[in-house]
């Protein structure tokens, strides 16, 4: 007999049936054994990556990794497994809300620890700021991320575990771990072996909750595994409404009274937590939570009765006119007799429970309620699941939610709650679906399920590349001032091409440089030639070269300067060489304008070209920007310049542009090893883009070189009109931008903006994406919305919910930077104590 079956036995010496374990009995038990002799795990066979249980099981575990939309092919790959299933064995799928974000928050602290490890100056501002954006991530993992986005940051794992009693020969069970190994590798759900190691840590995680992370004792193999998952300091309080363990968390359990028919698995997916109606933010789990499903097959005795009891319902006759209801059940009886004598069809029993938790009894039914409600919603009649409250199984529900820890007592004898369901009905039950988190850690965003993800440009195997879509107000400003403090703080090299000043108190906050172009006030020597070495590093850069100069030189007329531009490139580029080898670095654009006009003096077109060039070179209006040693250069890891004092000068804002991305570049395509990360943030692209086709060209050269190089280039636009025309498509520029970003990210836009994206057939939407699209918002003081539209071509909303010691730490409003400038004086204190104070000061009230 099994431990459990030993226990029962010693309570109800009289044989009777019962469908519950009373609290009374359960609590006697605990006067007797510890709780952690309730658990199954015993030993773990490293040879066979097996586990030998304590209730007469031998099982095996695979964690696997969640799907961010669930679809057919998945339920497919479920129905794979169902039909792979010896008898004999229990299959449970365990769907786990954890609250253990630590590894993810240690690798976002220890990337953004860099700054301070490259140099002291300002380092520890910096990671002041990296502990206290750590801290906030923290904290909501115990309180609602937003007002109105009531969950809390979870860590979603899902677990895959099998168990077999001893009548299933090893030969058996192997070959079938083997089968659903194949089947979710295949299914690209990369799953990964379950150790004693793993298993400890994910049990003594759920089962003490009082207990840090960080404090986890390390796992013992000379030890059976239950007896280390169960600190002696943690307590359990059983009632028939719910458990409690140690004062922290209280849990409840529901399970489906009626599921209906025909359910998807698309459908099933939205009850793990809702992205798409307008209710989503009360559509959660607000908590952390487990789904555990559980399926084991009918054996053959148990299936015949299940055909004899429908052929007494499919033999019986009252006359459908009178009884429509019995005549639909007893069409259903007819089709399962047909599938199970006629088809072989196999036949399945089914459970599931689903836990929920709070601070105490009130928190967790209340969150309890919220669930019940919408899985019980339905918009087209066909994706209800009525959830009822069990009452005195809680505790036994509980102990059978973890991985491998199913047995024919509860699914058979305490619960009998299964349902007996076809394989193709079951496998559109299997809880596979979570967002898209993202592969690396650079800057955290939330998922609408509450979900911890992050953005990283630099995490694809294609490019680093990316542009961002939003009108005004939508969070564009909020976003690329994160995402450049985010890369700063890792080590990257971070230019911005700003407009209107947003990113002057970022800027300033780190120490970095910041420079206003505007010639009605000073000039400053971007000259491109006066930094060149060699003629081999001049050689590399004259294709960049000649466009620039072309553009400054060519035809306002298009058609005439794409028609001269092949001509008079290929000669300009002579010109440089020679010119370069009698004058070097001193070489500037009045050296090629002047030997133009002497060599092709009798050529309209190339003196045509060369009176253009005139205001850029000796005696011109622009002569001090392109003269001379270059006095531009990137002496700080962070540097913004502002161009909208130049917006105004055409002819001036657009060589200038392109100069400061080739004096970047040299940072980029440096051949050095040990070069910092560079990612360029072009904002406010829309006042640039599209306005000159030598622009474009540039920005299309830009784009393939930062890809080339391992450079990271990200334009900010204000509508996917600023790219894309409805009449001609994607712009010449536009189709660069596109297919040389691996990440495309969209927060709210304008209608007549979304309706362009969506009808373009670009990105190919379906149906969801498009729904996603047009419901993106802002809720002011809580979160701006992103559609990310990531390498591997994911399609997720994130929300950039930024902490309040970050606005305050690269705000440019003019009020907050004076009320910090008083705390710091008034406190004799600095930067950061005075933001902490302010914070601390506006949550007291």
């Amino acid at each position: 007999m099994s431990f459990i079956e030993n226990i029962f036995s010693a309570l109800f010496k009289e044989s009777k049936d019962f469908n519950s374990m009373p609290v009374e009995a359960w609590n006697t038990i605990f006067e007797k054994y510890s709780f952690s002799d309730y658990l199954p795990y015993s030993v773990y066979d490293d040879e066979n990556n097996l586990f030998y249980n304590n209730d007469d099981t031998i099982g095996f575990s695979f964690e696997i990794a969640p799907r961010s939309r669930v679809s057919g092919v998945s339920a497919t790959a479920m129905y794979e497994i169902l039909n792979k299933m010896p008898e004999g064995v229990f299959l449970q799928c365990t769907y786990y809300g954890s609250k253990n974000l630590e590894s993810k928050i240690d690798g976002f602290m220890y990337e953004h620890s860099k700054r301070g490890e490259m140099e002291k100056k300002d380092s520890e501002l910096v990671q002041n700021a990296i502990n206290e954006n750590a801290s906030f991530l923290r904290s909501k993992i115990e309180e609602p991320c937003t007002k109105t986005m009531r969950t809390k940051l979870k860590n979603i794992r899902i677990f895959f575990s099998v168990v077999s009693y001893k009548n299933i020969s090893k030969t058996k069970l192997l070959t079938f771990k083997q089968d659903l190994y194949n089947i979710l590798h295949s299914n690209s759900f990369f799953p990964m072996e379950m150790g004693a190691k793993e298993l400890f840590e994910v049990a003594f995680e759920f089962f003490n909750p009082d207990i840090f992370y960080r404090d986890f004792p390390e796992y013992d193999s000379s030890k059976y595994i239950n007896k280390q998952v169960i600190s002696t300091n943690s307590d359990f309080l059983v009632d028939d409404d719910f458990v409690k363990m140690s004062n922290k968390s209280t849990w409840l359990n529901m399970t489906p009274q009626s599921i209906s028919e025909y359910f998807h698995i698309w459908e099933f997916g939205q009850k793990l937590g809702d992205y798409m109606s307008d209710s989503l933010d009360s559509n959660q789990f607000n908590d952390i939570f487990i789904i555990n499903t559980s399926v084991t097959k009918k054996d053959k005795k148990r299936k015949q009765a299940a055909s004899r009891n429908h052929t007494v319902i499919a033999n019986q006759n009252w006359g459908e006119h009178i009884f429509r209801k019995f005549a639909a059940v007893k069409k259903e009886s007819v089709e399962i007799i047909d599938r199970i004598d006629e088809r072989q069809d196999e036949l399945f029993e089914f459970d599931m429970d689903v836990l929920v938790s709070g601070k105490d009894y009130e928190d967790a039914s209340l969150n309890a309620q919220v669930v019940e409600s919408f899985w019980n919603k339905s918009g087209d009649g066909k994706s209800k699941i009525k959830l009822d409250r069990t009452k005195g199984i809680h505790h036994l529900a509980l102990l059978s939610a973890m991985p491998m820890t199913m047995n024919k007592e509860y699914f058979h004898t305490i619960g009998g709650k299964y349902r007996t369901l076809f394989a193709d009905q079951i496998a559109h039950l299997f809880p596979l679906e979570t967002d898209y988190t993202g592969n690396g850690t650079n800057m955290p965003v939330f998922t609408t399920r509450g979900n911890l993800a992050f953005i990283d440009l630099y995490k694809s195997t294609t490019n680093f590349n990316g542009f961002v879509v939003a009108t005004s107000g939508a969070g564009k400003s909020v976003f690329l001032n994160m995402l450049a403090f985010y890369s700063y703080a890792r080590g990257d090299k971070i230019f911005i091409l700003d407009y209107d000043n947003s990113f002057t108190g970022l800027t300033s906050t780190v120490d970095g440089q910041y420079l206003e172009l505007n010639p009605d006030e000073r000039t400053i020597s971007f000259n491109p030639f006066s930094d060149i070495d060699s003629k081999e590093r001049l050689t590399e850069e004259l294709p960049y070269l000649s466009s620039f100069i072309y553009l400054l030189g060519s035809s306002k007329l298009a058609a005439r300067a794409e028609e001269d531009e092949k001509l008079i490139k290929t000669e300009m580029q002579n010109i440089i060489m020679s010119q370069y080898d009698f004058l070097g670095n001193k070489l500037e654009i009045t050296h090629i304008r002047d030997t133009i006009m002497k060599e092709h003096s009798d050529d309209r077109r190339f003196t045509d070209f060369a009176k253009q060039l005139g205001q850029y070179c000796k005696n011109g209006i622009y002569a001090d920007w392109l003269s001379g040693p270059c006095e531009f250069s990137m002496e700080k890891d962070m540097m913004g310049v502002e161009f909208k004092g130049v917006e105004n000068h055409e002819d001036l804002r657009d060589p200038l542009i392109m100069l400061l991305l080739y004096h970047i570049g040299k940072v980029m395509y440096s051949p050095d090893p040990n070069k910092p990360k560079v990612q360029i943030i072009l904002d406010e692209a829309h006042r640039f883009l599209g306005k000159n086709p030598r622009m474009d060209d540039f920005i299309e050269q830009a784009y393939r070189r930062a890809r080339k190089f391992n450079g990271s280039m990200i334009i900010a636009t204000q509508g996917f009109d600023d790219i894309y025309s409805p009449s001609g498509g994607l712009s010449r520029a536009g189709s660069t931008i596109v297919n040389n970003s691996a990440w495309k990210l969209f927060l709210k836009q304008t209608g007549p903006s979304t309706n362009m994206m969506i009808n373009s057939d670009i990105f190919g939407f379906d149906g969801i994406d498009k729904k996603l699209l047009r419901r993106i918002k802002t809720k002011k003081g809580e979160y701006s919305e992103l559609f990310v539209i990531s390498p591997e071509d994911d399609k997720s909303i994130f929300r950039l919910v930024m902490p309040r010691f970050f606005y305050y730490l690269t705000t440019t409003d003019s009020e907050d930077k004076k009320k910090i400038q008083n705390y710091m004086e008034k406190l004799s204190t600095d930067k950061i104590s005075a933001i902490r104070k302010i914070i601390e000061d506006e949550e007291s009230n």
